[in-house]
């Protein structure tokens, strides 16, 4: 780790989460220091990276004119039935890239070398052992943008805890408001408690969201929510609880890029299988206006007609 310190305190720390994986709340107890074990998400001791360049699709504090520089790693600790990350997220026929602690924090000072307004880990928890470390060595020789920490929200108060001080920007994606719909429709138990939880204790460490006069933000947290056809996310208690615990100084972006893919696309889940129509997106775009929740990041109807990434190609999106 170059230009990292060896004994960081959150290193000694990381390795007590990992010996049996604590990251994120599947527990799944794997330890993580063995080469030829993967934690129930299938991530191993190697962070493996699908794609890696500038991002023009994220909120517009995050991404300005020049990009978010999003590094997508492979593997999730969630299964979502309908993720449009399906190919790198749960499949296995997008080809990675293998690299340690090193190798990442190059790969962010490039990112940064290019040009990009900020620096973007998207769905990183798994990898977290590589992550801190590269996090760790990239700060100590020269990383300035800000670090935005990409996540479905189902991480522990632990790994967070580790992460306190090397993240600037946590951008949770708030997806469920019932721990039904995210059995059914992610595969995961007791997300609504680990979601909030998580949420609240990136507030702490972080803060409300905060632009710098570029228009570009500089740190704080940016929570996220898809709103899914036929309220199949229970959007309306999701957002209740996030105008009563944080009020109208919460930053939220209300997503209405839902497209039917991986399993719905299949055949399954046909609750599932249509885009949201626009009065459903307007309906959750008035509720939580009546909530009181001021600071909305909204998308337009045409959001969704770039299509679904496409991880086998070059350039998985079409800007």
């Amino acid at each position: 780790m170059l230009g990292a310190p060896i004994d960081d305190p959150r290193l000694r720390r990381l390795r007590e989460l990992t010996r049996a994986c604590v990251l994120c709340s599947n527990r799944c107890g794997v330890d993580r220091g063995d080469d030829e074990a993967a934690g129930a998400c299938g991530a191993a001791q190697l962070a493996e990276i699908a794609h890696a360049g500038p991002h023009f699709g994220e909120e517009p504090p995050l991404t300005g004119e020049r990009g978010c520089g999003n590094i997508f790693f492979s593997h999730c600790n969630l299964t979502c039935v309908y993720c449009q990350n399906w190919q790198i997220s749960q499949g296995r026929e997008v080809p990675a890239r293998s690299v340690g602690p090193v190798e990442l924090a190059d790969l962010m000072l490039r990112l940064q070398d290019e040009g990009v307004h900020t620096v973007g880990l998207v769905s990183p928890t798994p990898h977290l052992p590589v992550v801190v470390p590269a996090l760790l060595s990239a700060k100590a020789r020269g990383l300035r943008v800000p670090v935005v920490y990409n996540t479905n929200a189902y991480e522990t108060l632990e790994a967070l805890e580790v992460l306190d001080g090397l993240v600037d920007i946590y951008l949770p994606d708030l997806k469920y408001g019932t721990d039904q719909a995210a059995r059914v429709y992610s595969g995961v138990a007791g997300y609504v408690s680990t979601s909030r939880a998580a949420v609240q204790a990136m507030v702490e460490q972080a803060g409300h969201l905060r632009v710098g006069p570029d228009g570009i933000a500089t740190g704080g947290v940016l929570v996220r929510h898809l709103v899914l056809p036929g309220d199949r996310a229970d959007t309306t208690l999701a957002l209740t609880w996030l105008a009563r615990t944080f009020g109208p100084a919460l930053h939220l972006s209300l997503m209405s890029q839902y497209n039917p893919c991986h399993l719905v696309e299949q055949g399954f889940f046909p609750e599932l299988a249509r885009p949201l129509e626009p009065s459903e997106y307007r309906f959750v775009l008035d509720f939580a206006a009546g909530l009181g929740l001021e600071n909305l990041f909204t998308q337009e109807g045409e959001s969704r007609s770039s299509g679904n990434p496409d991880f086998c190609r070059r350039e998985p999106f079409a800007w």
